[in-house]
């Protein structure tokens, strides 16, 4: 039946109104020209010409090919009509569009035997913010280290006493030309590698950059040939948005910036999603001002040129840790200068990303986010890191061979407004090697305070009402036999009696060190063992508050024959996990006390009679995070194929 003449009318506007809320597509490809119309036969040069020319629900599409951009958004879409910059990708899903920051190939390369043999220079106006060998980013020296002057008599080798030196009167620290000019066999060793020395060229892939006084300084170790290396430098950042809001960005391969992506000002409701991303300090930077930040599906990984040796710390193999405190102390000046998720803004969602191999996985500092679904794999600092300004949730992570999974940072801040609940969460180290969660303890004069005898006479500061920790229904695997997997107990008379740590229903590897006075709930957990413990249990109060399983009951807790490199981690049919946890989805006791239910787990979601301890329920298998932990084994074989050096996933 034909329509009225009204009827159709009324129609043609809906058709109007919808194909508006669509919106226009502008097309953009490095062989473009700015005054072209941005049609895909006629598209746009630059992104920042195609964003200033894009309306509220209009689409950015990035051709095939290569931007050098420094990327600023200072427009806004609005809510249901976003503005998307999206690259293209291939049917294979290979990323065809790729975002780097503006740079130049360095050429004019001279000998610099005033600095040292084998040391190079050319001139450079200004300090580049990264430096790339061949696609990878290498070793830069801060330049606080580059500008200390040279020593007449070089160390046998590089210690922590020349490298975590603080600057100023006295300061021992090696200069940057001094590190330059280092032997090609020198031993790097620091009080974290216990005995074991590294040689220093090999860990940073035999190649050391630093800028001073108007040069580019490098270090080819081993007998490099320069004029065969493409040396790099680039500045800026890929993408800020600044006072910029619903935007998204997808399917984009953004690389060589210092950060890839920086959110700041008033800018909120953006989206980053199905990117790679690699290099830099940081993937994505969210600043404290930035609000309502999504950052999901994402690939991120550092692109170091010695990539693979980010890993678990081990006595087996303390790579992993000398690259730690290379990036920590000469990349960087005291912090861990590498990070995938840096986020210090409000209402912030970091969702199913994979992140592997680098320093620090997320840096969660920021109120009201939510931390969910991720896989954190490979971090030679930290997985997890939060602060006393941390509050929202953290749930079903895959996090793995890691130098400290998770790291609950700064406790006893007087201005902390923490609230941490940390559940379903799988945490996997090797068998014997590795810890599970660092407890750090901060004073307001920027201390960290250890318990002894000596530290009772000083002045220490209160914890504040506000901070707590929830850590219930997380699955602890491995991890090293000499360690406490929860390291609290030391803090607990330094700051107060009873530390506001809430620890239950979860599956720990037991120590003779564990503790039950230092935090307000300490049990019930399930404590197993791969090895009988050679030293007297200290705490007697341990096996009455937590289910304790010898070494022969410990082999049946989980199913473990799973996926190369990972474990299958569900519940054995006869596992000792089955039994003895607390329905924390409603009100419950525990050790003599009342709680309210925890959030996570909506009231019936534990079948049988209780509820069971662990990441994963009697009724539940590793589907979920299998499919993960495939997505990871794929990422890192994407990563591969663009020249990151990068080690078989999964326990080592």
């Amino acid at each position: 039946m034909k329509g009225t003449p009204k009827t159709l009318c009324l129609g043609a506007l809906i058709c109007a109104a919808l194909s508006g809320l669509a919106g226009a597509e502008i097309f953009v490809s490095p062989r473009g020209d700015d005054n072209a119309p941005g049609t895909r036969n006629a598209p746009l040069k630059t992104i920042v010409r195609a964003f200033e020319k894009a309306k509220p629900g209009d689409t950015v599409r990035l051709l095939p090919g290569v931007f050098s951009e420094h990327a600023v958004l200072r427009r806004s879409g609005r809510r249901g009509a976003e503005i998307t910059i999206a690259g293209t990708r291939s049917g294979n899903g290979e990323y065809l569009s790729i975002v780097q920051a503006p740079g130049k190939v360095l050429t004019d390369w001279q000998p610099a035997p005033e600095v040292g043999e084998n040391v190079w220079k050319t001139p450079l106006e200004k300090r580049p913010d990264l430096v790339m060998k061949d696609g990878a980013m290498i070793a830069y020296i801060n330049p606080l280290t580059m500008a200390l002057p040279q020593r007449k008599v070089l160390p046998e080798e590089i210690t922590d006493v020349y490298i975590v030196s603080k600057f100023g009167p006295g300061c021992k620290r090696l200069a940057g030309l001094d590190l330059l000019r280092m032997p090609d066999q020198v031993k790097f060793t620091h009080e974290n590698l216990g005995r074991k020395r590294e040689n220093f060229w090999e860990v940073i892939g035999r190649v050391l950059a630093g800028w001073k006084n108007g040069y580019l300084y490098i270090r080819l170790a081993g007998g490099q040939d320069i004029s065969k290396c493409r040396i790099t430098a680039t500045y800026g950042e890929g993408f800020l948005l600044e006072d910029a809001s619903f935007i998204v960005l997808k399917d984009l391969h953004i690389r060589a910036s210092r950060i890839q992506i920086r959110i700041t000002g008033k800018s909120s409701n953006n989206s980053i999603e199905n990117c790679l991303l690699m290099h830099g300090g940081s993937r994505v930077r969210i600043d404290k001002t930035a609000s309502a930040t999504t950052v999901r599906n994402n690939i991120m990984t550092c692109g170091f040129i010695r990539n693979d040796l980010f890993m678990q710390r081990s006595p087996k193999d303390m790579r992993g840790g000398a690259l730690y405190e290379i990036f920590k102390y000469i990349i960087g000046t005291a912090l861990s200068d590498d990070i995938g998720v840096a986020n210090y803004g409000p209402g912030s969602k970091i969702a199913d990303n994979i992140i592997v191999q680098g320093l620090i996985g997320i840096r969660a500092f920021g109120p009201d986010m939510t931390v969910s679904g991720n896989v954190i794999h490979g971090m030679s600092s930290v997985g997890i890191v939060t602060c006393s300004l941390t509050t929202g949730r953290f749930f079903r992570n895959l996090v793995m061979n890691c130098g400290i999974p998770l790291r609950i940072h700064e406790y006893c801040n007087p201005q902390a407004q923490r609230e941490e609940y940390h559940y379903n969460n799988l945490f996997i180290q090797a068998r014997h090697d590795g810890q599970h969660i660092l407890v750090h303890c901060y004073a307001k004069l920027g201390r960290i305070y250890k318990a002894s005898p000596r530290q009772e006479k000083k002045e220490i500061p209160k914890l504040s009402d506000h901070e707590k920790t929830f850590i219930y229904h997380n699955t602890f695997w491995g991890g090293r036999d000499t360690g406490v997997p929860f390291t609290v107990s030391r803090f607990s008379r330094t700051f107060r009696k009873v530390m506001p740590f809430f620890v239950i229903n979860n599956i720990f590897k037991d120590h003779p060190w564990h503790a039950t006075d230092s935090h307000e709930l300490a049990g019930p957990n399930l404590l197993y063992q791969f090895q009988a413990p050679d030293k007297p249990r200290r705490d007697k109060k341990v096996p009455k508050l937590n289910k304790v399983v010898g070494v022969k009951d410990s082999a049946g807790i989980w199913k473990e024959k799973g996926l190369a490199g990972l474990p299958d981690l569900s519940l054995a049919e006869n596992s000792p996990a089955l039994s003895g946890a607390v329905d924390i989805s409603k009100p419950f006791t525990a050790g003599g006390k009342e709680y309210p239910a925890l959030p996570g787990f909506e009231s019936g979601y534990f079948k049988g009679e209780v509820p069971a301890f662990g990441a994963l329920q009697q009724h539940e298998d590793m589907t979920f995070f299998n499919e993960r932990f495939r997505r990871t084994v794929s990422a890192m074989k994407t990563l591969s194929s663009l020249g990151i050096s990068m080690p078989v996933p999964g326990v080592r």
